[in-house]
């Protein structure tokens, strides 16, 4: 089974190939703003260099938020495109999940975070258990101070987590033993293509048709004063 993986709820433009669970290949694209110029072209970029045909794609995995509304509209309309044209099944992975498995081998509760506007963020928290992590509470949108009261002793954070918002966390479990993943976009076109990989085999595909991402949060609408 061959799994296109796409991930675009950052900056990064993320695509990947999985056969079964292993890794084929990875591309990133870290052009801002251009999401819908470069994913399809990332695509067949990566297709070719494996030497791969589309049809051969067995499942299309995307990344279904929170994150950017833009790069959330364009990974899903993408994946949609591609399940349709070749009737294969749609997985939507949410990226919090994504993120969460770079806290896999160390034995500590995690925590995923994607930061959204006016300082607040998106976060939720996970446990390992038999290789694999499991959620074990909802996805929210809250202030850094909110984790504090949710969370343990001996965390893992991971997720997008710039300079700033490291310094927030690490003032706040100041008396805590905390760890960090040290790559700053965890962005990983792979990893949604394993996690796609994993609901096909427990039968688990998405309907192409009601499949919307997972904001979150309501549009900001700006109106211009005349």
């Amino acid at each position: 089974m061959v799994i296109l993986g796409i991930e675009t709820s950052s900056n990064i433009c993320g695509i990947g190939i999985a056969i079964k669970e292993k890794l084929l290949a990875e591309l990133r694209i870290n052009v801002s703003n251009a999401h819908s110029e470069k994913l399809f072209q990332g695509i067949n970029i990566l297709i070719n260099a494996v030497s791969l045909k589309i049809e051969e794609i067995s499942g299309v995995a995307v990344s279904s938020g929170p994150g950017s509304f833009t790069g959330l509209r364009i990974g899903l309309s993408a994946a949609k495109g591609i399940a349709y044209a070749l009737d294969i099944p749609l997985f939507l992975i949410p990226t919090l999940d994504v993120f969460a498995n770079y806290g896999l081998g160390f034995g500590k509760d995690i925590c995923s975070i994607i930061p959204s506007i006016r300082g607040e963020i998106f976060y939720s928290f996970y446990k390992e258990t038999n290789g694999k992590v499991r959620r074990v509470f909802e996805y929210k949108l809250g202030k850094v101070e909110e984790i504090e009261r949710y969370s343990n002793k001996g965390m893992f954070f991971t997720g997008i987590i710039d300079k700033k918002l490291r310094n927030k966390i690490e003032k706040r479990f100041s008396d805590s033993e905390i760890y960090f993943v040290n790559e700053f976009d965890l962005s990983s076109g792979y990893l949604v293509a394993r996690m796609g990989y994993e609901k096909m085999i427990e039968g688990k595909p998405d309907k192409i048709d009601d499949s919307e991402p997972l904001y979150l949060r309501d549009f900001d609408i700006k109106i211009k004063k005349l």
